[in-house]
């Protein structure tokens, strides 16, 4: 059983589409998946998954209205899911220290409990961080993103939690861009995935039906596999040598070395 925090240190880097995206991978590939959106001011993940509304949500538990075990849903994939309340109504009465117990009753039924955490390190994330065993970190290749996620990097190890690895996502394959080497070498973690920027992605997240759930042959598509891949530790598939272009080049320099 494996408890993940999906963080990022500043906003606007695709954390939330990475981690639906990956925890309906990991459905597919047969495991049990409970997908929780930690980010109780900003939630997202019932709306990217085209589920809006949800009579109980994280915010009921941590209010403590009702236990966990009510505020689980089935998404797509026979994905499970926790929704945060997209109202901002009542967040005073929210008890944070409740977060933790909460995260322990789930782990009981779920091969992968993932956590969709807010970015930066407010109170809520601060609790998400440490109910779980390990933290992957989504950046952008820019240096502000890296800068932000360096001091998650630092809260995690403070704690004792493991840092998994790091997500490189939106690459454009700029020369200006930071290299994922470069990445590994500032967070002192490996790179598990890089993902390319794809109009795809915003289509996915327009039409509230997410990436992974018909369209996984993209660059970012392939890219979210080769990430399910590094978390799993199963073989990721192949670059299809029939894509050509210039994604066909940047995909061959992101991915091509590690399925060789």
């Amino acid at each position: 059983m494996r408890t993940i925090a999906i963080c990022s240190g500043k906003g606007g880097v695709g954390k939330t589409t990475v981690a639906v995206n990956l925890s309906i991978l990991l459905s597919q590939m047969g495991k049990k998946v409970i997908l929780v959106d930690a980010d109780v001011a900003m939630a997202n993940i019932g709306i990217v998954l085209g589920i809006e509304r949800a009579p109980i949500s994280l915010h009921n538990v941590l209010a403590g209205e009702n236990v966990i075990a009510d505020a689980v849903y089935e998404g797509p994939a026979k994905l499970k899911y926790v929704p945060s309340g997209l109202s901002l109504e009542g967040l005073k009465k929210l008890d944070f220290s409740k977060f933790p117990g909460a995260i322990a009753a789930l782990e009981k039924s779920a091969d992968y409990l993932i956590l969709d955490c807010p970015p930066g390190l407010d109170e809520t994330n601060q609790q998400a961080i440490k109910s779980s065993r390990e933290l992957v970190l989504v950046v952008t290749p820019d240096p502000a993103s890296l800068a932000d996620a360096l001091k998650m990097s630092q809260f995690a190890n403070r704690f004792g939690i493991k840092i998994t690895g790091v997500v490189v996502n939106r690459i454009r394959g700029s020369k200006d861009e930071v290299k994922p080497a470069e990445v590994e070498k500032l967070l002192g973690a490996p790179v598990l995935a890089v993902i390319p920027e794809d109009p795809e992605v915003r289509r996915s997240t327009e039409k509230q039906s997410p990436l992974m759930i018909g369209n996984q042959g993209t660059p970012a598509g392939l890219g979210f596999k080769a990430l399910a891949c590094a978390i799993t530790g199963e073989k990721a598939e192949a670059i299809p040598a029939q894509k050509k272009g210039f994604l066909a080049g940047l995909l061959s320099a992101l991915f091509g070395k590690k399925n060789q």
